[in-house]
């Protein structure tokens, strides 16, 4: 499981955030405009229905956990691997990364979905900029197997190799842009590779057989495990004396277990104090952004 973070919750930010957490990742996705962000949960639960519509999706709901998030740090603060998809302008993206890249590890991936602007210029202003690279998904995400790369001159071959590997175990495919123009598809090539993977994946025996892919782990170092995260054996290794399985950390402060319910939602996702937060900052639910009447305990053996 990698963490992931989306910038940005227009029409592909949320796309990429459901495909990460199709493939068993913890994503948060973030944006200042609430009226967007307020709407991925429902946005999502239509595309599962399509998904299954369409044969791709087997069970109710993705593997992976998309959480929506209204304050940047809290986005970032643990992520891995962070994709920005936010309006295309030049000085927006370098002001957002400027500050990202100060509030993010300093060894997490940073790449922008620019469709025209300069790379090297949306970077000018990050830290470690051998971390940062342009990845662009197309659309519609789910279906189209592709994604476009373009590093920028600072770019190291170890992060495009990181992100290679990443994405390959998601069955996707990388390909440098050739020339200055982009892949953009016309509406018949959409529907023409919409309908083969949707033939390809009700043949697949592998789908019809095991559902949930492999879930890769993005820094090397921690292992794959098959879709389960980081052995207890292999973290006792690293170091680390109790091990927290995916999701039961608090999605705010990362720090503390998830103890508490929110009403009317019934989400369990933060922990108490975190919970308390939210109500006096008066945010919403992190997975469905429903307001916050009250939050309750809960206490485990």
């Amino acid at each position: 499981m990698v963490k992931i973070a989306v910038l940005g919750s227009g029409l592909m930010g949320a796309k990429i955030a459901g495909e990460f957490a199709y493939h068993g990742h913890r994503v948060k996705i973030f944006s200042n405009k609430l009226e967007s962000l307020n709407s991925v949960f429902q946005r999502l639960e239509e595309d599962k229905k399509q998904l299954r519509q369409d044969g791709l999706l087997l069970t109710k709901n993705f593997v992976g956990q998309v959480l929506c998030m209204s304050r940047l740090e809290e986005t970032v603060n643990d992520a891995e691997f962070i994709i920005e998809c936010v309006t295309e302008d030049l000085e927006i993206k370098k002001d957002l990364f400027e500050r990202v890249s100060h509030l993010c590890s300093s060894t997490a991936i940073i790449s922008s979905m620019t469709l025209r602007l300069n790379v090297s210029d949306i970077f000018e202003r990050t830290t470690n900029k051998e971390r940062t690279l342009g990845l662009r998904f197309l659309y519609p995400v789910y279906y189209i197997s592709e994604v476009e790369i373009t590093p920028n001159k600072h770019t190291s071959g170890a992060v495009i190799e990181k992100v290679r590997a990443l994405l390959e175990k998601m069955g996707r495919t990388l390909f440098f842009r050739s020339g200055p123009e982009p892949l953009v598809l016309s509406e018949e090539q959409r529907e023409e590779r919409k309908a083969e993977k949707i033939a390809l994946m009700r043949t697949s025996s592998t789908v019809v057989s095991s559902h949930r892919p492999g879930i890769p782990n993005l820094t090397p170092d921690t292992g794959y495990t098959g879709g389960h995260g980081p052995s207890t054996s292999h973290a006792l290794d690293r170091g680390i004396a109790d091990v927290v399985e995916p999701d039961q950390d608090c999605a705010i402060c990362m720090d503390k277990l998830r103890d508490c319910v929110m009403r009317p939602c019934h989400h369990m996702v933060t922990c108490y104090t975190c919970a308390a937060l939210l109500i006096n900052r008066r945010d919403g639910c992190p997975i469905c952004r429903k307001d916050i009447i009250e939050i309750i305990r809960v206490y485990s053996g």
